[in-house]
């Protein structure tokens, strides 16, 4: 069977059908990710704000947890944890966060805590799913979350 075609239109032959280069391209831009980024900052009140960027999984969490570390160090830290620019989170994040949290909140009498702020649907459901949004306080505004830490 043959093919005609007018311009941008069929292949005109069979190995035309192979080889066609024409057809109109769909919506597929290449999507990356933020480059993975932990940013630490001390605010007013001595609240430590850590803020992740990009995809937190088994590879990018050891940077994370070295930032998490230096803020939990002292038991009655004020950490709120900002994962509004965060795209994804794997298991290795999930984990991360729930240890830093229950270092925070070990039941010996310190005073830590750690509050979470994502407006990010997708890791917002993956908070919810895991249960995580049911033992750590989690805000959509990062000011609503430095507020329950200033309260």
């Amino acid at each position: 069977m043959k093919y005609r075609t007018t311009l941008g239109g069929a292949p005109q032959n069979q190995s035309d059908a192979a080889n066609r280069t024409d057809s109109p391209a769909i919506a597929s831009a290449a999507v990356s990710p933020l480059p993975f980024e932990v940013r630490k900052e001390t605010l007013d009140g001595g609240v430590e704000a850590i803020k992740v960027l990009g995809e937190l999984d088994m590879n990018t969490a050891p940077e994370l947890e070295r930032a998490l570390e230096e803020a939990i160090a002292d038991p009655d830290a004020a950490v709120m944890l900002d994962l509004c620019d965060c795209e994804f989170i794997d298991s290795t994040g999930i984990a991360l966060i729930v240890r830093s949290w229950q270092r925070l909140d070990g039941g010996d009498g310190s005073q830590g805590r750690l509050v979470l702020c994502s407006h990010n649907h997708q890791v917002r459901r993956l908070l919810q799913i895991t249960g995580v949004e049911s033992t750590i306080s989690l805000h959509e505004r990062r000011d609503a979350a430095l507020a329950e830490l200033r309260a």
